[in-house]
């Protein structure tokens, strides 16, 4: 699989969770800050897989593209169904920057754990593998 669909599918995977989170907020009236956890397994979870088959940059690069991802898209998506919204006027773009920077560096601390758990078991081979 090239990266860049392997890239891509991954920020369609954080869309879907966060349609899929508020929708679970809305109906079931927990808050939606609750998803986090959910959020965070996810990153960590592809960051894996991206370092496993990519390296360990590429792990870390998607935790990026996954945070850029969720504070753009993925809260138009939150916003247009519900859990996301703010009062007109009350988010900035100074705040709206902040929380960019904020989803783009906790994407890289995701993928740095998920990246780093992928590159250790990508060298790790069971006993009696040949080492490459």
């Amino acid at each position: 699989m090239q990266a860049f669909k392997f890239f891509a599918l991954s920020s369609l995977s954080v869309i879907a969770f966060d349609a899929l989170a508020s929708v679970a907020s809305v109906a079931l009236g927990f808050p939606y800050s609750y998803t986090a956890f959910g959020s965070a397994a996810l990153y960590i979870v592809l960051a894996f897989f991206a370092a496993r088959m990519f390296g360990f940059w590429a792990a870390i690069a998607l935790g990026v593209v996954m945070g850029i991802t969720d504070v753009t898209i993925g809260w138009a998506v939150s916003w247009a169904i519900g859990p996301g919204r703010y009062d007109v006027g009350t988010l900035t773009p100074s705040d709206w920057i902040f929380t960019a920077l904020f989803a783009a560096v906790l994407g890289a601390i995701y993928g740095l754990i998920g990246g780093s758990v992928g590159t250790f078991a990508r060298r790790r081979r069971p006993a009696g593998e040949p080492q490459p």
